[in-house]
C-alpha cells in the first residue's frame, strides 16, 4: 500500500512539473536550426539553408526571399548568426540572433511571429493491418511528427492518453473527426489547436487525413508522399494556420498604437520577471515599459501595431492572464454648497447701493479732466492667448489578472 503511495505521488508530481511548464507554448528552441549537411556541401551553404529555414519561422513560410533586406541577409548570413556547431548525427547546429533577426524584419516591414504561439494538441489513429490503433506520444510517427513541428516552428503537443482521454476519445472518433467530441476531450489541456490526424500508408509512402480547429476557424486535407516529406509538409500547413491568425502586422512608428496592461495578482519577484519575459515574448515590436506598480498590481505599456482583438489574442497564449472587466470607478460624492449668511448677504446689498452714487463721482472728475473732449485714445485689445494644444487621448487599458 506504501509502494502506490509514492508511485501515485510521484505521477503527480509529474503531472504538476508538466502542467507548470504548458502554462505558455513558448518556443525556446525557435532561434536554433538543425539541418544535416550533405556530402559535398559548403558550410556557407549550410548558413543560407538554415537561414531561409528561419526566416520563414519568423516571417511565413511564403515570405519573399529574392529582393530588399531578406535578399541581403542571406548574402552574408553569418551576420545573423550567433553560433555555429556540430551534433550528433552529422547535423550542424545554428543559433540565429533574435535581435539582429528582428531588426531585419523590421526594416523589410514583414508581419512576424515571436517566440509564443498557439499549442497544436494532436489526437492521432496510426492505421495497421490488426485495425486502428491510438499514437503513442513515443511511436516512431509521433517522434517524426515532433521533429517536422520543431523545424517549422510549430508548438506540437500530445494527450496523456489516460483513462479520462480514453473515456472521452476513441480510434472511430479520431478517424472520423468529430469535432464535439475532440474538443470537448482537448479542454483540459493548455492548447489554442486541436488536429486530428490518421496515418495510413505502407512502407516508405504516407497517407495523412487531417483536421485542424483554431480558434472559430477550422481546415482540412490529405497529403501523400513519402514518410519524411509527408510529416513535414503536414507541419508546414499546421505553421500557415498559426501565422495568419496570430502574426504581428508591420507597421511603421506612425502606426503602431500604445496599449496600457493592467495587471493584477503580481505578488513575487517571480512573478513579475515572468510577466515582462511573456510581453517581451510575444513579437519582435513589443516594447515593455513599466508604467506603475502599486501593491501587487503592475501598469505596463505596449507599443502594439494591431487591433484589441489581436493583441488580446496574443495575451491569452500564456494562461496565467485572465482577462477581467474594466472595474467601474466608485462616483464622487458631490460637496454641498454651504449657506450664506442673512448678514454677509445684507452687507452686499448694502454695498451695491453706495456703489452707484461713486460712480457718478467718478464720471463728472473724468468730464473735467478732458474739458475739450478729445478723442479717446483706441483701446488695446491683450494680447490673445496661443490656442491650447488639443490633450492626448488617453491609451486603452487592459485589464488582467495573473494566476501564477
Amino acid at each position: 500500500m506504501r509502494f502506490k503511495q509514492k508511485v501515485r505521488l510521484l505521477l503527480l508530481c509529474i503531472v504538476a512539473l508538466a502542467s507548470c511548464n504548458l502554462w505558455a507554448a513558448v518556443l525556446d528552441d525557435l532561434y536554433r536550426v538543425e539541418l544535416t549537411q550533405a556530402e559535398g556541401q559548403s558550410r556557407d551553404e549550410v548558413m543560407r539553408d538554415a537561414t531561409v529555414v528561419m526566416l520563414q519561422r519568423l516571417a511565413g513560410n511564403d515570405v519573399e526571399l529574392q529582393r530588399g533586406p531578406l535578399a541581403a541577409a542571406l548574402k552574408a548570413p553569418q551576420e545573423l548568426i550567433r553560433r555555429i556547431g556540430s551534433v550528433d548525427g552529422g547535423k550542424v547546429r545554428i543559433e540565429f540572433d533574435p535581435d539582429t533577426l528582428s531588426g531585419v524584419l523590421r526594416e523589410a516591414g514583414l508581419s512576424a511571429l515571436g517566440r509564443n504561439r498557439p499549442g497544436i494538441l494532436v489526437w492521432a489513429v496510426e492505421a495497421g493491418e490488426l485495425g486502428d490503433r491510438s499514437m503513442s506520444p513515443v511511436s516512431p510517427w509521433a517522434l517524426l511528427l515532433k521533429e517536422a513541428a520543431a523545424h517549422r516552428g510549430v508548438a506540437l503537443s500530445f494527450p496523456l492518453g489516460d483513462l479520462q482521454d480514453m473515456s472521452q476519445v476513441n480510434e472511430q472518433v479520431i478517424r472520423q473527426a468529430s469535432r464535439d467530441e475532440l474538443l470537448e476531450a482537448s479542454e483540459r489541456y493548455p492548447a489554442e489547436g486541436t488536429l486530428a490526424l490518421t496515418i495510413a500508408g505502407q512502407g516508405e509512402q504516407a497517407a495523412l487525413d487531417w483536421t485542424l480547429w483554431l480558434n472559430d476557424q477550422s481546415s482540412s486535407g490529405r497529403i501523400t508522399r513519402a514518410v519524411d516529406a509527408a510529416a513535414d509538409e503536414l507541419m508546414r500547413l499546421m505553421a500557415d494556420a498559426v501565422f495568419a491568425q496570430y502574426s504581428i502586422p508591420a507597421a511603421g512608428a506612425d502606426g503602431v498604437s500604445g496599449w496600457r496592461l493592467h495587471v493584477e495578482g503580481i505578488n513575487s519577484a517571480a512573478d513579475y520577471s515572468n510577466l515582462l519575459r511573456m510581453v517581451r515574448q510575444l513579437g519582435s515590436q513589443q516594447q515593455a515599459k513599466v508604467v506603475a506598480i502599486e501593491g501587487d498590481t503592475v501598469l505596463l505599456q505596449v507599443r502594439f501595431p494591431g487591433s484589441e482583438s489581436q493583441l488580446e489574442r496574443l495575451l491569452n497564449l500564456d494562461m496565467r492572464l485572465q482577462r477581467v472587466p474594466e472595474p467601474i470607478p466608485e462616483p464622487e460624492p458631490e460637496p454641498e454648497p454651504e449657506p450664506e449668511p442673512r448678514a454677509l448677504q445684507q452687507q452686499g446689498d448694502d454695498n451695491l447701493t453706495t456703489a452707484e452714487p461713486m460712480a457718478a463721482q467718478d464720471s463728472a472728475l473724468d468730464a473735467v479732466a478732458d474739458p475739450l473732449g478729445a478723442e479717446a485714445l483706441p483701446s488695446v485689445a491683450p494680447e490673445q492667448a496661443a490656442p491650447a494644444a488639443p490633450a492626448a487621448p488617453a491609451m486603452p487599458t487592459l485589464y488582467f489578472r495573473w494566476r501564477g
